[in-house]
């Protein structure tokens, strides 16, 4: 009998390749989506048809996560539950948030509400939750001398989180405080299971959702617009300094998901001792794509990408038995294959970011 698997929002970029990953190893799959509209559609993409065919997948409808019970239905019968769903803010400037209410809230209680109701299935094993990089660095500091890893925090608080100056520190700070509640709800109530934390970088690669070339802000935008549009904008957005595949964070999860070792732990998941933006995606582009170097967009001469930092990711690699990629080799294969895939075609008609 498989093992089987709860993934929440299940029709995410990150979620969906982490879907087709665990059905690739062999276990069942439940996911859940807010509405059938997104089940049918999410059901209906070319990875998945013959898995929901053979009954090895299928999509449950849970729509206000925050609410008490949220995931109980979802989770019966479940060995296994990764929790990805993540609120994030209204990037336009000029919108005014009520960052509490939008963003802190609806992360923290989530992330607290998934976790009560694994409480209640004895069955359910282990919980491993998406959290970012961002819960271990503070953003709005742009230079950073000390390495980050799994066992780093960001040091902003609740306060901060409620007042920050940019919907991008709201967010950082939200994924920390909801990795924090967590951690308090197993040490409040030592449930049966275990948890395990996720801390993945900006995750770039081959995508198998609605969105892969991320054209509806995926971070796959920042190789994709560097590639493909002449006037892409360097200093609106970092995409950086630290990237992760998404072939490896999916061989982490299923790692993390297998290894008793992994057991309370939260794990840095990118590249030890390295440091990219997407501005220096262009010089890699001209040189591994002679025939397009003419339509990259120039990097301005005078730009300063923040924050810079490096992780040591040393104890993910071995205690998940896995060794991340280098950035350039993630950014060469994404890139190829966007292109291989018309992802310039896609991007063809889109509006100016940011």
């Amino acid at each position: 009998m498989p093992f089987s698997i709860l993934i929440s929002g299940v029709n995410g970029f990150i979620a969906t390749d982490l879907a087709l990953a665990f059905l690739e190893a062999g276990y069942h799959v439940r996911g859940t989506v807010r509405t059938q509209a997104k089940a049918d559609a999410w059901l209906a993409l070319p990875s998945f048809v013959s898995y929901a065919a053979a009954g090895k997948l299928e999509c449950v409808l849970v729509g206000d996560i925050i609410v008490d019970g949220a995931f109980d239905k979802a989770l019966e019968g479940m060995d296994y539950f990764i929790h990805t769903i993540a609120q994030l803010p209204d990037w336009r400037s000029g919108v005014t948030q009520d960052y509490e209410k939008t963003i802190l809230l609806p992360n923290i209680n989530g992330t607290v509400s998934a976790l009560r109701s694994a409480a209640k299935y004895p069955q359910c094993k282990k919980v491993v939750t998406v959290s970012s990089i961002a819960a271990a660095v503070d953003f709005s500091i742009p230079n950073h001398t000390e390495t980050i890893t799994g066992e780093s925090w960001n040091p902003r608080d609740y306060e901060y989180g409620q007042n920050a100056p940019h919907p991008l520190l709201a967010y950082t700070t939200s994924k920390k405080l909801a990795d924090e509640a967590a951690w308090d709800f197993m040490k409040e109530t030592n449930p049966h299971f275990a948890l395990v934390n996720m801390l993945p970088c900006f995750v770039y690669g081959p995508a198998h959702g609605h969105d892969p070339f991320g054209i509806n802000n995926s971070s796959n935008q920042w190789l994709a617009g560097v590639l493909f549009r002449a006037d892409w904008n360097f200093r609106t957005t970092s995409g950086g300094p630290v990237l992760v595949d998404m072939r490896d964070l999916c061989t982490a999860f299923v790692r993390a998901i297998e290894k008793d070792g992994a057991n309370g732990n939260r794990f840095a998941l990118g590249p030890s001792g390295v440091s990219i933006f997407p501005s220096d995606f262009a010089s890699i582009f001209a040189k591994e794509f002679p025939e397009r170097a003419h339509l990259l967009p120039p990097v301005p001469v005078d730009l300063i990408n923040a924050p810079v930092f490096t992780i040591d990711s040393s104890k993910t690699e071995r205690v998940l038995d896995m060794k991340f990629r280098s950035p350039e080799e993630t950014v060469i294969d994404t890139a190829r294959w966007m292109i291989e895939n018309r992802g310039e075609e896609a991007w063809r008609n889109v509006g100016a970011r940011y």
